[in-house]
């Protein structure tokens, strides 16, 4: 069989078979399929970049001179507020910001005095602090907390509290004193 053949055979075939759908409809389709595997395609190019990238920015030390902040605060659209110590520098900014950000706060970094009140119910302050580094970690490791004021009771706040070697994360009761 040749060519010919082949291509009068296939012609005859198609003639016998209903087509019961719109050519519109199987080019839509078509072109449904092609986008979504393109868009999985860059997705997935983006992943990869992303991870390359990530990759080289943590095998070259920071150049000198660059330095991290010692602390970021990030209030997401949730209502929770992303919390990143990474140097026990300028706690009173850090207040400043928590409490700007919605959480009733106290920050003592260090041996300052401490004007608040223990809130008395320990177990809630898993509701209102989420550890990714848990708390009592040793200086100089990142802590990283993510914070939901909405969990908070009324009547309390979260204070931050460093010793020579820890830092750790409590209940407060809030007053003008403690937590602004």
């Amino acid at each position: 069989m040749n060519d010919d053949e082949l291509l009068t055979r296939l012609r005859e075939q198609r003639t016998r078979i209903a087509m019961t759908m719109p050519v519109e409809q199987i080019l839509r389709r078509g072109s449904a399929v092609r986008t979504r595997r393109r868009a999985s395609g860059l997705a997935m190019l983006a992943a990869v970049m992303f991870a390359a990238i990530a990759l080289l920015a943590s095998s070259h030390p920071p150049r000198q001179g660059m330095q991290l902040a010692a602390w970021t605060v990030v209030k997401h659209s949730d209502g929770t507020v992303g919390v990143t110590i990474r140097e026990l520098h300028n706690p009173a900014g850090l207040q400043r910001k928590l409490r700007a950000d919605g959480v009733p706060s106290s920050v003592i970094f260090g041996d300052q005095p401490n004007p608040c009140q223990s809130y008395g119910h320990p177990e809630l302050l898993s509701n209102v602090v989420t550890p990714s580094t848990a708390p009592g970690q040793p200086q100089g490791v990142a802590i990283v907390m993510v914070l939901h004021p909405s969990a908070l009771p009324s009547a309390a706040g979260v204070q931050i509290i460093t010793n020579q070697t820890n830092v750790g994360v409590h209940l407060v009761t809030a007053s003008n004193g403690c937590t602004g």
